[in-house]
């Protein structure tokens, strides 16, 4: 049994809520709801909705796989609605040193402070994040979004770099002797101007050695 003035709600239980739609959806995740009636009632909603229902994040992954499962505790923050999300979820990203696939965890624990206008957001204390909640409502699925948005790495990478050598054994051979073929810009140059140079003058075959200078 719930402890007294705690209500703990399927996840994003929308039945018992003022609600109006944004977007139609079946299950309902789309509609805004109440933070203030949140807040005062101390409510617990525990999160388990996959990926693909999470719009705001799927363009930043490479495939939308994966379930987010967590909790929203609300409450308030010196009179404003506030939550604490607690979430966790694994997404896939595109590894920045391979250019391939990757599975990213991400652990989310923080309160953010749901102000309903920019005045409001301006007396909430620097150390908390906020996110605006136009006339003091929200769509849950876009908290949850926003919050594993800020979790995600700048650059994307594979923590083992034989995980990328992994990666990469799938790849043609010619593919790759494309990739690392050195490029020699001045190759034509001596035609150009006319004038008998030395090989060793226009280029070189070995990319890790610089150009030589004349002297």
């Amino acid at each position: 049994m719930p402890k007294q003035g705690l209500e703990t709600l399927r996840p994003f239980d929308l039945a018992r809520a003022d609600t109006y739609d944004t977007r139609p959806m079946s299950d309902g995740r789309s509609k805004l709801r109440d933070v203030s009636v949140l807040a005062d009632e101390g409510a617990v909603l525990p999160v388990e909705i996959p990926v693909r229902d999470l719009p705001r994040l799927l363009p930043e992954l490479a495939a939308d796989s994966g379930v987010v499962r967590g909790e929203l505790r609300f409450a308030r923050e010196q009179g404003t609605p506030a939550v604490d999300v607690s979430l966790e979820a694994t997404v896939t990203l595109v590894c920045q040193r391979c250019m391939q696939q990757m599975q990213q965890p991400l652990v989310t624990q923080s309160r953010v402070c749901l102000p309903a206008d920019e005045e409001a957001a301006a007396r909430v204390p620097a150390e908390f994040e906020t996110m605006l909640a136009p006339n003091g409502r929200l769509s849950l699925p876009d908290l949850v979004a926003e919050d594993l948005l800020l979790e995600l790495p700048l650059s994307p990478r594979h923590e083992d770099e034989e995980e990328c050598d992994a990666s990469m054994a799938g790849v043609p051979a010619v593919e790759a002797e494309e990739t690392v073929e050195p490029r020699r810009p001045f190759a034509g140059l001596a035609e150009l101007m006319g004038r008998d140079v030395r090989p060793a003058d226009v280029g070189d075959e070995r990319p890790d050695k610089a150009p030589r200078t004349r002297r």
